[in-house]
């Protein structure tokens, strides 16, 4: 049986193919035409998640979502994946698309893959919306956004043994968090796109995400940004967007307050009129950045 996340990509005409990217295959999904919006899933999750951006295809977007190795069905990568080579997938599907005026919306970990490729080579990146994430998940003696204070080496150590031993009941404990609201229809779609990941490539993913400091690059994205949080979210703090915005030059700081860790996926209507506005905002302002709070 379809989920909700099947039946919008089906009602808006989406179409998948699978691309050799930075010498890994990659299952891309596509729907509409006109200004590329380049949507990157977060940890466990997969490019369908971004099904309710697909309204945006009637405001002239053409929605372009790839399954990361390892995730969602794409095959298994040849090598462990960190952020970096994940970065270069995600380059290398703009090059081979030649796609320009992109924007990059990361979702969760995918925030710190569009992150690092914006900072490192923003040419043909227009504009980019990180989506409840910390640009640094592990702790630190000057860091107060962490995912939680107590991860160390050990307890990475032992997150990866439990996903790579027990996947289900990790991914079972892991959804319970993204909502703020129970919805069963997004929770099953969510549940079935976790069940189709490759338990290993999710746990190198994870390690690779724990060791990750996307910090020091905030400050050469020089794209109009948003960072966008759920006023509900338990995963991070809603005030690191805030700190990212501080931390980015032209980014907006904006919470929706009533939704947790998926604030595109339970306030879909809120965020695509945020993405929309910032798709019309142009070339950067020279103004340091600006902070706001969404109902």
């Amino acid at each position: 049986m379809q989920t909700v996340f099947d039946q919008a990509w089906a009602a808006h005409n989406g179409r998948v193919e699978t691309m050799t990217l930075a010498g890994e295959a990659v299952r891309v999904h596509r729907a509409g035409q006109g200004k590329p919006l380049v949507c990157i899933h977060g940890w466990a999750m997969g490019g369908r998640s971004f099904a309710r951006q697909l309204d945006l295809i009637a405001d002239g977007f053409e929605v372009i979502a790839p399954d990361l190795p390892g995730f969602a069905g794409s095959p298994i990568p040849q090598n462990a994946p960190n952020i970096e080579t994940m970065s270069e997938m995600v380059y290398d599907l703009i090059q081979t698309l030649d796609l320009d005026d992109v924007i990059l919306v990361g979702w969760s970990m995918g925030a710190s893959i569009a992150w690092h490729l914006a900072s490192t080579d923003s040419v043909r990146v227009n504009a980019l919306v990180s989506i409840d994430m910390s640009p640094r998940v592990a702790p630190a003696e000057d860091w107060l956004f962490a995912l939680s204070t107590g991860i160390t080496s050990k307890t990475i150590q032992a997150a990866m043994l439990a996903m790579r031993s027990d996947w289900s009941g990790y991914c079972d404990l892991f959804l319970d968090r993204i909502l703020a609201k129970p919805d069963d229809a997004i929770r099953r779609a969510m549940a079935e796109l976790a069940a189709l990941a490759d338990p290993e490539t999710a746990s190198q993913a994870w390690s690779a995400l724990m060791h990750f400091d996307a910090r020091a690059g905030l400050s050469r994205i020089h794209v109009p940004a948003l960072a966008i949080h759920g006023g509900r979210s338990v995963i991070y703090p809603q005030t690191v967007g805030h700190e990212i915005a501080r931390l980015m030059p032209h980014c907006q700081a904006i919470v929706l307050d009533h939704v947790g860790h998926a604030p595109h996926i339970e306030a879909p209507e809120a965020f695509n009129a945020h993405l929309r506005t910032l798709a019309k905002r142009g070339p950067p302002a020279p103004t340091l950045c600006q902070h706001m709070t969404a109902q």
